[in-house]
């Protein structure tokens, strides 16, 4: 078993032409054999990641790769934007956005704002899909 401790892994980071700059931290990088990534942010306020996608061969993608890509706030209120999308994530609340869909996250309230983040390869559609709620 491997232990990280908050900021063994982290950056300060300017994103995909956001405002301010992103506290970043990856859990992992270099040794998971998991198929998806797990990341942190620490956003101040007035801070945005910025608009992005992550779709192989797409020439604007901020990824080589397809991610599909989730964020759990757990501490304040971002704001997760989209083309069809602009809604205020309080602590518990998440997002997902699937590949090629563009997305962000911003902090325009008057407190910090922490998430977390887990992305990878798009599961394949033949997949076995948990049932819905109301199922």
């Amino acid at each position: 078993m491997r232990i990280q401790r908050h900021g063994d892994e982290a950056i300060d980071w300017k994103m995909y032409r956001g405002a301010g700059r992103v506290q970043v931290e990856r859990y992992f990088s270099d040794s998971t054999r998991l198929g998806a990534s797990v990341m942190f942010y620490h956003l101040e306020p007035g801070a945005e990641e910025g608009l992005h996608h992550h779709l192989a061969g797409d020439p604007a993608s901020c990824s080589a790769e397809s991610s599909d890509e989730i964020y759990v706030v757990t501490r304040g209120e971002v704001v997760v934007v989209g083309p069809d999308v602009r809604t205020a994530l309080r602590a518990g609340d998440a997002a997902y956005a699937p590949h090629g869909v563009p997305h962000g996250v911003v902090n325009e309230s008057d407190e910090p704002a922490e998430l977390v983040l887990v992305f990878g390869p798009p599961r394949d559609e033949s997949a076995t899909r948990l049932p819905d709620a109301a199922s």
